[in-house]
C-alpha cells in the first residue's frame, strides 16, 4: 500500500512486453518466476548464497549471502550459513552469481521514461534498469528552444510561473536547458530554492559553470560547460557563446550543437589543468554532480569526425579528473547509447574502474535524487530493486558483466523466464510532506 499523504509518480513507460531466460538457473527459479508474474505475492522471495554488491563503489562484494524480500521491500540481509529463509518463501539458491541493487539511468536528453533507453535491442528492465531519475515536467528552455518538449522562457517573470507550475504538479525537480537566459536561470534559482525545488539539467550557455554550482544546480548533464570554463581563453569563449543563434527550424538542437563545438575545439587547445582544478575543488564543495553522457554522439562521422573525436578524447580526460577531485558522477543513457554504454565508457573510456562506474548507476544518483533511504543499495528497509547476473559474470573484474542480466526485481517483483517485464517504470516524485528530502519515496505497490 501507498504511504498515506504522500504523492508517487510512475513513469509513464510505454509497455516493455517480452520476456529473457534465465541462464540455466534451477526449476525453483523459474518456479519464482511464475510466481512474479502473478502479481504481488504474499509470500517472501529469498535469494541465497548469492555474492552481493550491497553498495558498488563503496562496500566490497560479500560472498554466501541472503535477501529477503516482502511486499516490495528488503527485509532481511545476512549470511546464508546464519539465516534461514522463512518457511512459506520462494527460495532461489544463487551459488556462483553477482547480486547487485538495481540500476539508475540519469538519462540526458529526453524525459520520457518511453522503454527503450534510447538505444540497443533490449527494454531496460531487461537491462537491470529499475528507475528513471526523470523530473515528471518538461525542461525549461530559451526562445527559440532547442527541443519541441521544453517550455520556452523569454524572461525571470516566466521562468518563475514556470516553477510554480512544475512544483504544484508535484514535479520531483525543475530541469534546465541550454538557451535559457542567465536572468530567467537566476529566477529559477531563486523561485526554486524558495520552493525547496531543486533544479537540474545542462548549465545554460549564458550561466558560466562555477556560478551554476553556487547557485546550487543538483547535477548538471554534458560536459561542455565544464570543457569552456577551463579554458585560459574563457572570456573570448564566452564572448563567441553570446553569439551563438539558433534558427527555429527542423533540427535547432543540431545547429545549436555544431556551434558549441567549435567553441568547444578552442578550448580543448587551451585547457589550463590549474584553472580545472580549482573549478574542480569548487564543484566538489557543493556537492554538484556531473552526468558526463559519454555514448552521446559516440562515434562521430562527417567532414568534422577528426575534431569531434579529439574533442571526445579530452572529455574522457575530463572525466578522469572529476573523479580524482571528488565531484560525484552519474551514469546517464543519451540518445545515440544506453546505460551499459556509459558504464562501459566511464569504466574503460575514462579510467574509473568498474566499481565507480557501477556507483555512478547506483548510490550516487539515490544520493542525488534524496533518495538514498529507497534505492540505490541493498539494505533492509530499501525498496527491491536487484540485478541478478548470469553465472560467472563478475561485474567488478569487468563492468560488461551487467550485460549478462538473467533476472531483475523490480519493487519486489522477479522478471525472468516466461515472465512479461513490467509496463511501466517508476519514478521518484517531490513529497512536500518530508523536509528532510524533496522527494517522495517510490511506489513499492502495483
Amino acid at each position: 500500500m501507498a504511504e498515506p499523504g504522500r504523492r508517487h509518480v510512475l513513469g509513464g513507460a510505454a509497455a516493455l512486453g517480452g520476456a529473457f531466460a534465465l541462464g540455466g538457473a534451477a526449476a525453483a527459479g523459474r518456479a519464482v518466476a511464475a510466481a512474479g508474474a502473478a502479481g504481488a505475492s504474499a509470500r517472501p522471495l529469498a535469494l541465497t548464497h548469492a555474492t552481493l554488491i550491497a553498495a558498488p563503489g563503496v562496500e566490497p562484494p560479500r560472498p554466501g549471502m541472503t535477501v529477503v524480500i516482502r511486499a516490495g521491500r528488503i527485509t532481511t540481509v545476512g549470511r546464508s550459513a546464519e539465516i534461514a529463509a522463512p518457511p512459506d518463501a520462494h527460495v532461489m539458491d544463487l551459488r556462483g552469481r553477482y547480486v547487485l541493487p538495481g540500476l539508475i539511468d540519469s538519462r540526458t536528453d529526453g524525459d520520457s521514461g518511453d522503454g527503450d533507453s534510447n538505444n540497443g535491442d533490449a527494454p531496460p528492465v531487461r537491462r537491470g534498469v529499475t528507475t528513471f531519475a526523470g523530473s515528471g515536467s518538461a525542461p525549461l528552455d530559451g526562445v527559440p528552444s532547442l527541443w519541441p518538449e521544453s517550455v520556452s522562457v523569454r524572461d525571470a517573470a516566466a521562468a518563475r510561473r514556470a516553477v510554480r507550475r512544475a512544483g504544484e504538479a508535484g514535479a520531483a525537480f525543475v530541469r534546465v536547458h541550454p538557451r535559457l537566459s542567465r536572468e530567467a536561470y537566476l529566477a529559477v534559482a531563486e523561485e526554486a530554492g524558495r520552493r525547496q525545488l531543486p533544479y537540474a539539467g545542462h548549465c545554460p550557455d549564458a550561466v558560466p559553470l562555477a556560478e551554476a554550482s553556487d547557485a546550487g544546480q543538483r547535477t548538471v548533464e554534458h560536459l561542455h560547460a565544464l570543457l569552456l570554463a577551463a579554458s585560459t581563453r574563457e572570456e573570448e569563449i564566452r564572448r563567441g557563446l553570446a553569439r551563438v543563434r539558433v534558427a527555429a527550424g527542423a533540427d535547432p538542437y543540431g545547429d545549436w550543437l555544431r556551434q558549441i563545438h567549435r567553441l568547444e575545439w578552442t578550448a580543448v587547445h587551451s585547457y589550463y589543468p590549474d584553472r580545472a582544478d580549482r573549478l574542480l575543488d569548487r564543484l566538489a564543495a557543493n556537492g554538484t554532480r556531473i552526468t558526463p553522457a559519454l555514448t552521446a554522439r559516440s562515434d562521430p562521422q562527417g567532414p568534422d569526425a577528426a575534431q569531434l573525436r579529439g574533442i571526445r578524447a579530452h572529455r574522457l580526460h575530463l572525466v578522469a579528473e572529476l573523479h580524482r577531485r571528488g565531484v560525484p558522477l552519474l551514469a546517464g543513457s543519451a540518445p545515440g547509447g544506453d546505460l551499459h554504454e556509459e558504464l562501459e565508457q566511464l569504466a574503460d573510456g575514462a579510467g574509473l574502474g568498474a566499481a565507480a562506474a557501477l556507483r555512478a548507476a547506483t548510490v550516487e544518483p539515490a544520493r542525488a535524487l534524496g533518495l538514498a533511504h529507497r534505492i540505490g543499495t541493498v539494505a533492509p528497509g530499501r525498496a527491491a530493486d536487484l540485478v541478478v547476473l548470469a553465472p560467472g559474470a563478475d561485474p567488478l573484474r569487468d563492468v560488461r558483466a551487467v550485460r549478462r542480466t538473467d533476472a531483475v526485481v523490480v519493487r519486489g517483483r522477479l522478471y525472468a523466464e516466461g515472465v512479461p517485464t513490467p509496463a511501466a517504470m517508476i519514478r521518484p516524485t517531490r513529497e512536500s510532506g518530508e523536509a528532510s528530502s524533496p522527494f517522495a519515496s517510490v511506489e513499492l505497490t502495483e
